[in-house]
């Protein structure tokens, strides 16, 4: 019976997609060409203009973790049979090694939308009304894909998977390695520290980008918003020091 009904509920979801699929291709259809070349020229602009920013923060991600954990565990294992502080260190190398490769494995695993997505768009035709048509319905969906992975991104299901890793590394350190409490969390708190570095410093442009699409050309109730909401590095000087941060 439960293997019956979720077959139903299987069909009913497809049925739902494919309606809503077939509903966009209408009204896309309904549309002038003129009409399809602006909203195509919208769209087209502000996923290949924020390509860059999302590949950096991907790439970067990416190549960083993976130094973080081939430096980290080599340092392990060269210090892993000595005494005393050094041992300790080498622990320290090896939880930390640890929580950069699972950074990159989540990062492959859940690849990053904005950053690749655009470059298929770019590569398809436009030379007749139905080649632009398609393209519109493909630059739509790609815009959703990217927002709704951007905002993924930023969700309690990334703090609290981030969060979990890095209280296990805590409780590494503790439990399995012998150290103290205040060490575990200090492990704990570096390691999320950079958590949130990686969360908060993502792009986020596609979220607002697809919501002025949809006030400007859907009708959806909203005020239109210049620029993007991606965050900024700033740096400043003054007597005593330099600061730097990052605007939100």
């Amino acid at each position: 019976m439960k293997h019956h009904k979720m077959l139903r509920l299987g069909a009913a979801l497809a049925l739902a997609a494919a309606l809503t699929g077939g509903a966009l291709a209408q009204q896309t259809a309904e549309l002038s060409d003129e009409q399809v070349k602006e909203r195509l020229g919208f769209l087209e602009n502000a996923l290949l203009s924020a390509q860059p920013r999302a590949k950096l923060w991907w790439y970067g991600w990416i190549a960083s973790y993976s130094a973080g954990a081939l430096v980290q565990g080599t340092l392990a294992a060269v210090n892993w049979d000595k005494k005393g502080d050094d041992k300790d260190f080498a622990e320290d190398m090896l939880v930390g090694g640890a929580t950069c490769a699972l950074g990159v494995g989540g990062l492959l695993i859940s690849p990053f939308v904005p950053a690749y997505g655009p470059t298929g768009l770019r590569s398809m035709p436009e030379g007749t009304p139905e080649e632009r048509q398609a393209k519109l319905l493909r630059a739509e969906e790609l815009m959703r894909e990217c927002a709704r992975r951007e905002k993924e991104g930023r969700g309690w299901l990334t703090h609290g998977l981030n969060l979990g890793v890095n209280a296990a590394a805590g409780l590494v350190t503790v439990l399995v390695f012998d150290r103290p409490w205040s060490e575990g969390l200090i492990t704990f708190a570096i390691s999320e520290s950079v958590s949130l570095l990686n969360i908060f410093s993502q792009p986020r442009r596609a979220q607002s980008d697809l919501k002025n699409y949809e006030i400007k050309y859907l009708g959806n109730p909203g005020t239109y918003r210049a620029g993007t909401s991606d965050p900024t590095w700033y740096i400043s000087v003054h007597p005593g020091g330099i600061s730097f941060g990052m605007r939100f």
